[in-house]
């Protein structure tokens, strides 16, 4: 059996600039940090001026090398390595912002900020689960080819998966590789875009190899059926 996760580059780089969303009040944060610090803090008013300060640029350095990690793996035209799951630190830096921030708040007003609390734990449970996380969505996104058929997801909850004979076509050129069902239904894969190119470029010529032996198969099923008659 082939297996080879589908991953888009527009995809890496929609789910990177959602975590921009998180990460941005990081300026906001070491800008109150460095507030508390600039008028001789002390105690507890130092601690917390340091802690903000500390958070925000932990999440402003893992995103500045996020962005660098991103590029690497999503330039045009290149081989993208084998992705790597673990902690997402990016996650786990803005959940220690958000907490700072939380108790900064609770400091300030006495009053418990629930909502941004939860965001905390939210950031974080993602973040320490990163890697089942990413390993589960690349299993959901594979391109499976084995001796019964092709199956792959063409949306988050809706699979195509046919069986040979079930197959019409698949077609293949340098941009983008068709799989054409007998019932016209179709699906595209972007070739120029996936971070894969040769692995997916495999398993689609390992998919073609496999519908023309399950044809010749059925052809000879078919003569040896006639011949008996």
């Amino acid at each position: 059996m082939i297996a080879v996760p589908i991953r888009y580059r527009r995809a890496q780089r929609g789910l990177f600039f959602q975590k921009l969303q998180h990460a941005l009040p990081s300026i906001v944060v070491l800008g109150d940090g460095l507030g508390h610090l600039s008028h001789n803090p002390e105690g507890l008013e130092l601690a917390l001026g340091a802690v903000e300060v500390i958070a925000a640029l932990l999440v402003i350095g893992s995103v500045v090398h996020g962005v660098r990690k991103l590029i690497k793996q999503t330039a045009a035209g290149g081989e993208a390595q084998h992705a790597h799951h673990g902690v997402d630190w990016i996650d786990i830096f803005i959940a220690l912002m958000l907490s700072v921030e939380a108790y900064a708040k609770y400091h300030a007003t006495h009053h418990i900020p629930r909502p941004t609390i939860l965001l905390a734990v939210a950031m974080f449970t993602i973040g320490l689960l990163h890697g089942r996380i990413a390993a589960w969505g690349d299993r959901r996104r594979q391109l499976r080819v084995d001796a019964d058929g092709i199956s792959l997801w063409v949306r988050p909850f809706k699979q195509m998966k046919l069986a040979w004979a079930e197959v019409a076509s698949i077609e293949v050129d340098d941009r983008a590789a068709v799989i054409t069902a007998i019932d016209g239904r179709s699906q595209r894969i972007d070739l120029i875009d996936v971070l894969n190119p040769k692995a997916v470029r495999e398993a689609i010529n390992g998919a073609r190899t496999q519908l023309d032996e399950s044809r010749h198969a059925a052809s000879a099923s078919i003569e040896s059926a006639a011949a008996n008659t």
